[in-house]
This record gives C-alpha cells, structure tokens and sequence, in this order.
C-alpha cells in the first residue's frame, strides 16, 4: 500500500462530515499525487464513501436497526423519499459527469472543483443571513416536502467540490429544522445515497482503477471508517463553534489557483 492511499483515505475519512467536499478533495489529491487514470477518479471517490457509510452504520446501529425493521416505520420513510429525490438527480449527473471527467485536460479539472468549493461556500453562508428563528418555529424532524427537497440537493453533491454535508445541513436549516437533527438526517440519508451509487457503478462495470488493487482499497476503507468514526465525533462536539463556509473560501481559491496555470 502506497502512502498516497493512506493520506487519500485520511482525507475522505476526516473531511467527509464538514461541509468541504471530501469528493472534491479526493479528487484533486488523486488527480494530483496518485497513479489513478483521469477517467477513474470518480470511480475511486464514490468506493471510499463505502467507509464512511459504514461508520455512520456504526455510529447510529439503532437507528438503522430501527429502519431497516421497519419499527421507526416514520424515518424510514423520510429516508425512502429523501433516497428519491437523490435519484433523480444524482444518476443523470453521475453519468454525464463521468463522461465529462475523460475529456478535462491538465489543471483545469482544479479549476472546476475551486469554483464548486466557492458555491458550497455560498451555501453554507446563507444560513448566516438569516435571523435566529424563534423555539417554537424549529422542527425537531425533517417533514416529507423537507426530505424530498433535502434529497434533491443532496443529488447534486455528485459533482466534486459540492459538499454533501454542507448542502444537505444547510437546506435542513433553511427549512427551519434543528440543527442537532440536521446533522443527524444529514448522517443517515447519506448511506442510502452511498449504497445506491455503488450499486450503479457496479451494475455498470465501474471499478476504482487499475492502479488500485483489491487489497490496497480493502485497506483504504478501513482507514476510511475509523478515520470517518473519529472525525464524525469530533464535527458533533464542535459543530456549533465552527464557521465552516470560511474553510471552503480559502481551499476553493487554493483550488482555483492551483489550476490557472492550465490557462495560460
């Protein structure tokens, strides 16, 4: 196992929960300092969600017990329609965008993820705009509409530089749902999500690259879920101190200025 795959694995492990798209990451750093081919960097980052899907699992047993039981009949179904919603975006956007990833020539693939970063940054920021709303006005749970909604954005988070955390919170909290709640729909609806993708790259023939062996991603994944375990910790303890919009601003414009080279 090379060190690039260990650091790639910490990065989709520890960044996956912040709204900094560990997607996006994963891409640049593979792009950048891995032995992956250009039109299987997608590949790879959607396997190594499979980690982090797993720590959710292992974060949550209950809940996904319940669910997958049925006997929190009404979760279940906020994570059938919010799964919905997912699908009808994401798969037509996967598809076209790995179609796309085979024709981006040298640094201007950074130059796309930069700008995504910046409109997650945008994103994160409008919530800030907003006055505080009053107790009585906060949900404690997602409604259908909300997790229809909700699953629609989280479609979009397919593209790489658009965080899946980041946009999901942030249109729970728009919708005026809890933030504690928000994070944890947010948690959940993501392994639906991830076990759904999977299932199309697999149905489809997608593999993460030659350059990769079974074994190494084997390892990769590990690293991912004890990695993600820790870091999905950590985000619940300093969730509230953090402005996270700023983080994506400055890593946007490294982006950003990484790939200009490529224009000139």
């Amino acid at each position: 196992m090379e060190l690039w795959q260990v650091i790639l694995a910490l990065i989709q492990g520890l960044i996956e929960w912040l709204p900094i798209s560990s997607e996006g990451q994963v891409v640049l750093f593979a792009y950048n300092f891995g032995n992956v081919p250009q039109e299987h960097l997608l590949s790879l980052a959607v396997w190594l969600h499979l980690g982090t899907a797993l720590a959710v699992v292992a974060r949550y047993p209950r809940d996904i017990l319940h669910i997958v039981s049925l006997r929190n009949r009404r979760l279940f179904r906020l994570l059938l329609v919010a799964t919905i919603g997912t699908a009808i975006t994401a798969i037509p956007l996967y598809f076209s965008l790995k179609a796309i990833m085979t024709t981006f020539q040298g640094e201007v693939l950074n130059i796309a993820v930069g700008g995504l970063l910046l409109v997650t940054a945008v994103v994160l920021y409008m919530p800030t705009r907003k006055s505080a709303p009053v107790p009585d006005e906060e949900t404690t749970e997602p409604t259908e509409r909300e997790a229809l909604s909700t699953g629609l954005v989280q479609g979009f988070s397919i593209l790489p530089g658009l965080s899946r955390s980041g946009v999901t919170v942030s249109a729970l909290l728009l919708q005026k749902v809890d933030k504690e709640e928000a994070l944890r729909f947010s948690f959940l609806m993501s392994v639906p999500a991830v076990l759904g993708i999977l299932a199309v790259e697999l149905l489809t023939g997608g593999l993460s690259g030659p350059a990769i062996s079974t074994i190494d991603l084997l390892m990769m994944e590990l690293i991912v879920f004890v990695s993600g375990l820790l870091s999905m910790e950590a985000l619940l303890r300093v969730a509230r101190a953090i402005s996270f919009w700023k983080l994506c601003v400055v890593i946007g414009g490294i982006a950003i200025a990484f790939g200009l080279p490529a224009l000139f």
